[in-house]
C-alpha cells in the first residue's frame, strides 16, 4: 500500500501544483484585461482542461500510453509557465492542454494502483481544487511568482521518474448493477436538495464580496475529499453518501449567512468526488483513462452547461439570441446523445458492497 500512497500522493501535489498555475494565470489575466476578455480566457481553459478530458482518455485508453502522455502533459504545464511573461493567453490554453492531461493520466495511474481502495484517490483529487482556489487568491501578484509551483513541477517530474511510471493495465468484470431502484431514487432526491441549497448559499454568499470566501470554501473541499475518502473505505460506499449528502444539505440549510456552515457542507459534497472516480471505474473497468475522465471532466462541463443559458450571456458569442439558444439547444442534444452512446457501447462492472 505504501507505494500506492506515495505515488498517489506525487500525481496529486502534481495535480494541486498545476490548478494553483491555472488559477494564478487566470486571475492574472483577468486583473489585466476586460470583462468579455477574461470571460473568454476562463471559457477556453475550461474547454481544454475539463472537456478535453473526455477525448483525451479515449486516446489514452486505445494507446495504453501512460508515460508519453504523462510527459507531454507535464511538458506542456512547465511550457505554459515559461511563456507567460509573454503572453498569458496562450499560456493558459497550455496550462488547460496541459490540466486535462494530468487528470487523465493522474486519475488512471492512481486508479490501477488503488486496489479497490478510496483512499488513495482522495489523495490525488483534493490538492486540485486547494490549488486553484490559492492560485486565483494570488493572482494579483507580479507574474514572476509562477516560477514556484512551476520549480515544484520540475521536482514532481523527477520524483515520478524515480518512482516509475507503471504499465497500463486494462479489467475485464462482470456486470452487475451498482445501484438498486432505492437507491437511485433517495440518492438523486438528496442530490437535488443539496444542489439547490449549494448553489442559493454560494449566490448569497458571495453577494456580499467576502474577501476570503473563495479561498475558504477551496480548502473545505480539500479537507472534504481527503476525508471523504477515508471514511468511504471504512464505512463503505453506499452508507457514506447517505451520510455525506445529508449533512451536505443540512449545513446548505444553515449556511445562507454562515460562511463557515456553506464551508462545512461543501467539504461534505466534495467529499463524494473520490467515490465517484471510483464508481466510474467499477463501471468502465476496460477503460480507466475515460472513467477518470468522465469523473473529473465531463461531469464538470455538464455541471457547468446551465450557466451557459443565463439571461446575456449570449452577448460573448452572438448578437442574436435566436441563433444562440437554437447552438445552445443543438449542443445539448449532441452532447448527451454521445455520452448516452459510449456508455452503451461499455461494459458495465461489479462494484463490491458494503
Amino acid at each position: 500500500m505504501r507505494k500506492e500512497i506515495s505515488t498517489s500522493l506525487y500525481w496529486g501535489l502534481l495535480h494541486g501544483m498545476n490548478d494553483m498555475i491555472a488559477g494564478f494565470l487566470l486571475m492574472h489575466y483577468t486583473w489585466q484585461n476586460d470583462s468579455q476578455a477574461s470571460f473568454i480566457a476562463l471559457l477556453t481553459y475550461s474547454l481544454l482542461a475539463f472537456g478535453g478530458q473526455l477525448p483525451l482518455g479515449i486516446w489514452v485508453d486505445r494507446q495504453q500510453n501512460l508515460k508519453a502522455f504523462g510527459q507531454v502533459a507535464i511538458f506542456c504545464l512547465i511550457l505554459g509557465a515559461a511563456c507567460c511573461f509573454q503572453n498569458v493567453f496562450l499560456a493558459i490554453v497550455l496550462a488547460g492542454i496541459a490540466s486535462a492531461g494530468i487528470h487523465v493520466i493522474g486519475g488512471a495511474i492512481c486508479l490501477q494502483l488503488n486496489d479497490e481502495k478510496v483512499t488513495p484517490l482522495g489523495i490525488f483529487t483534493a490538492p486540485g481544487i486547494a490549488g486553484l482556489a490559492l492560485g486565483g487568491f494570488l493572482g494579483h501578484l507580479a507574474i514572476g511568482w509562477i516560477m514556484l509551483p512551476a520549480a515544484s513541477v520540475f521536482i514532481l517530474f523527477f520524483l515520478l521518474a524515480k518512482n516509475g511510471w507503471p504499465t497500463y493495465v486494462a479489467k475485464n468484470k462482470m456486470q452487475e448493477e451498482l445501484f438498486d431502484a432505492h437507491d437511485w431514487l433517495m440518492i438523486l432526491l438528496l442530490l437535488i436538495m443539496t444542489l439547490r441549497s449549494f448553489i442559493f448559499d454560494m449566490i448569497n454568499q458571495f453577494a456580499v464580496n467576502l474577501e476570503y470566501g473563495l479561498l475558504i470554501l477551496g480548502l473545505s473541499a480539500f479537507v472534504g475529499k481527503l476525508i471523504g475518502a477515508f471514511f468511504t473505505d471504512r464505512l463503505g460506499w453506499k452508507k457514506w453518501l447517505y451520510i455525506s449528502l445529508s449533512l451536505a444539505f443540512l449545513f446548505f440549510e444553515l449556511g445562507r449567512n454562515n460562511i463557515w456552515a456553506l464551508a462545512f457542507g461543501t467539504a461534505c459534497l466534495q467529499s463524494s468526488v473520490p467515490l465517484t472516480l471510483q464508481l466510474a471505474y467499477k463501471a468502465l473497468p476496460s477503460y480507466p483513462a475515460t472513467a477518470t475522465a468522465m469523473s473529473l471532466g465531463t461531469a464538470i462541463i455538464f455541471a457547468g452547461l446551465p450557466v451557459y443559458g443565463l439571461p446575456g450571456m449570449h452577448v460573448h458569442f452572438s448578437t442574436s439570441v435566436l441563433f444562440y439558444s437554437l447552438a445552445l439547444l443543438v449542443t445539448f442534444i449532441v452532447l448527451f446523445y454521445l455520452l448516452w452512446k459510449y456508455i452503451r457501447q461499455s461494459k458495465p462492472a461489479i462494484l463490491p458492497g458494503k
